[in-house]
């Protein structure tokens, strides 16, 4: 049993704050170590890949939208993920004007195998949290979410 003090609500507060900008920053690295890798798709690329597989397909300013990317950004990414016979374009059905975005077999493949990689790596990280713990940490993420959006 210790004898030191629990924490006040606001360090704990500023626990939370310290540990969202290391997230932050870790990100930042993330993205940053991306190019350097031959052959690997970056971290961009896997957002943009999920978020097709999830819709089956987008256009290219959707894609934008919900990956926080440029538009001229996104058609960059998209050229090189066609290129390398991930996804495919054609215009829809619907209206000509648009161009829809989807994934190939080989681009699922590839999302396939990123993603058990990253399932492994988050089972890892978690595996001696409680699922309450878990839960909160989700939660306060979503809580600061609506926060910087309320800002």
């Amino acid at each position: 049993m210790s004898d030191a003090p629990e924490p006040s609500r606001e360090q704990l507060a500023e626990g939370l704050r310290t540990a969202f900008g290391e997230l932050l920053r870790a990100e930042r690295r993330l993205r940053s170590r991306d190019p350097q890798r031959p052959g690997a798709l970056s971290y961009s690329q896997v957002r943009a890949l999920v978020l097709l597989d999830d819709a089956e397909e987008a256009t290219a300013g959707q894609l934008a939208r919900a990956a926080d990317l440029t538009p001229a950004s996104v058609t960059s990414l998209l050229d090189q993920l066609e290129h390398e016979g991930m996804v495919q374009r054609r215009r829809s059905e619907q209206d000509r004007r648009l161009v829809v975005v989807s994934l190939t077999p080989q681009g699922r493949a590839l999302l396939s195998e990123k993603r058990a990689i990253w399932q492994r790596c988050w089972q890892q990280a978690f595996a001696d949290l409680d699922d309450r713990d878990v839960a909160a940490a989700g939660e306060a993420m979503r809580r600061m979410a609506r926060m910087f959006d309320s800002i």
